[in-house]
């Protein structure tokens, strides 16, 4: 019989043991983005402007339409199941056309994306106008990156109680406004303004108000870049419109650092693969690259009366 000193015993631990399993996701570390001036900053707080423009002021737009249907120029009117769009009237029998618009931005969005990059998630996305919106008003109270560093890290005190209310306190008008802009799209705007001031409109009004003006707040205001990291759509499609990995490497291979004076450097064309129908491509870059290695010249050399014999073989 066995005793129990002589059993040879090893210290193993799970490896989906809840002491060593590592987390799902890493932990958040708090960006803050310094001010930015340029031509291109110019130009996306113009798109910013603009965006926000419709958005905010669309319902309130007038279109006569005659005596027995609303004047308001955008309007999807669920009772009676309509959406108008300044001229357009569309029926319930007619969203095939909508169905229709709706691909064809699809379309154009992938076209612009794959064209001109991040254009749509730099300068239109819904999240992005709101972040720099509510990064101003951040700005606008607390300072500028370093000095919101600073007080990020400061001790509270009466002062910084104070820009932290201030802060919080706009960002929430803001939310507001934007929840309410949303749903005056779905009822005439000044009959509806008018209800939510008197407290006679519908709760499903007061509802839609305080669902999005709390995503609006958390989304713009707390989680920002996690929104495009952990949920935006588009983010996940975005490598499936990558370029191939073939493309790349027929690119030239540009240096970090100056060559010494009077010498160029080697570039990628020096391992252009040869054709059979184009056997000069090897002696123009052996010709283009005289700082190339005897080696290699040597090689490339052999490559091309290869090729030439080759060819008249053909």
């Amino acid at each position: 019989m066995l005793e129990t000193s002589d059993i040879e015993t090893f210290d193993a631990t799970a490896v989906n043991s809840a002491r060593v399993r590592q987390p799902l996701y890493a932990p958040r570390k708090k960006i803050f983005p310094q001010k930015v001036e340029g031509r291109f900053r110019r130009f996306k707080w113009i798109v910013m402007l603009i965006t926000l423009g419709i958005y905010y002021l669309t319902p309130w737009l007038r279109w006569n339409r005659g005596p027995y249907a609303p004047d308001q120029g955008v309007l999807v009117d669920l009772a009676n199941r309509r959406f108008y769009f300044f001229p357009i009237e569309i029926w319930p029998q007619e969203l095939y056309f909508v169905a229709g618009l709706l691909i064809m931005a699809g379309f154009g969005l992938f076209l612009l994306t794959s064209t001109i990059g991040r254009a749509w998630c730099g300068y239109t996305c819904p999240q992005t106008v709101w972040v720099d919106l509510f990064l101003a008003v951040e700005r606008a109270v607390e300072g500028d990156r370093n000095a919101r560093i600073k007080f990020d890290g400061a001790p509270w005190s009466a002062s910084k109680l104070i820009k932290k209310i201030t802060k919080h306190a706009i960002w929430v008008v803001i939310a507001v406004a934007t929840g309410g802009a949303w749903i005056f799209y779905f009822a005439d705007a000044p009959t509806l303004l008018h209800d939510l001031v008197t407290g006679h409109a519908a709760p499903v009004a007061y509802i839609t108000i305080a669902i999005l003006t709390g995503t609006t707040y958390i989304f713009g205001g707390l989680m920002r870049e996690q929104v495009c990291t952990y949920m935006c759509p588009w983010a996940r499609r975005r490598p499936a419109r990558r370029i191939p990995a073939g493309r790349s490497s027929r690119r030239t291979a540009t240096p970090r650092r100056r060559p010494p004076k009077g010498r160029r450097w080697a570039t990628a064309s020096t391992a252009m693969p040869v054709s059979r129908s184009a056997p000069w491509a090897s002696i123009s870059a052996t010709d283009s690259n005289s700082n190339a290695s005897p080696a290699r010249c040597a090689s490339m050399r052999a490559t091309t009366s290869w090729t030439r014999s080759a060819s008249r073989r053909g």
